[in-house]
C-alpha cells in the first residue's frame, strides 16, 4: 500500500478513535447522577488532546508519511462523521417531535376556524402559509 494511502487511512483512523472515545464516555455517563457528562466529556477532550500533542512531539514521523494525505484523509472522515452526526441528529429531533406535531395536527383538525374575518379566525396563521 502507498504511502499516500496509508496517511490517508491513518487520518480516518484518528477521527474514528477520537469519536470512538467520545462515544463511549458519553454512553458511560449518560445514566450517572447529577451532572457528570459535561465535566467528563471536557475532561475526555483534554486527554485526547494532551495525548495527540504528545504522541506529535515525542513521536519521529515514518518516511512515507505523507502530510496532504494526512490531512484529507482527517478532514475527509470528519466531514463524514459531521454528516453522519447532523442526519442521526434530524432523525431523533423529528422522533422526539412527531407527539407534540400530532396533537397540533389534531387539534387544528377538530376546531373549525370559521371564515376569514370571523371573530375567534387566526388569520397569523394563513399569512404565514402565503409568505410560505
Amino acid at each position: 500500500m502507498s504511502g499516500a494511502a496509508l496517511s490517508a487511512l491513518l487520518g480516518a483512523g484518528l477521527i474514528a478513535a477520537s469519536h470512538l472515545v467520545t462515544l463511549l464516555v458519553a454512553r458511560a455517563t449518560a445514566g450517572a447522577a447529577g451532572p457528570v457528562a459535561a465535566p467528563v466529556l471536557a475532561l475526555s477532550y483534554v486527554l485526547k488532546v494532551f495525548v495527540l500533542g504528545w504522541v506529535l512531539l515525542t513521536v519521529p514521523a515514518p518516511s512515507w508519511l505523507a502530510p496532504g494525505w494526512l490531512a484529507g484523509g482527517v478532514l475527509v472522515a470528519l466531514t463524514g462523521s459531521l454528516v453522519l452526526a447532523a442526519r442521526s441528529s434530524a432523525r431523533r429531533t423529528r422522533t422526539a417531535l412527531e407527539p407534540v406535531l400530532r396533537a397540533r395536527r389534531e387539534a387544528g383538525h377538530d376546531q373549525d376556524p370559521g371564515p376569514a374575518g370571523a371573530p375567534g379566525h387566526d388569520d397569523r396563521r394563513h399569512e404565514h402559509h402565503e409568505r410560505g
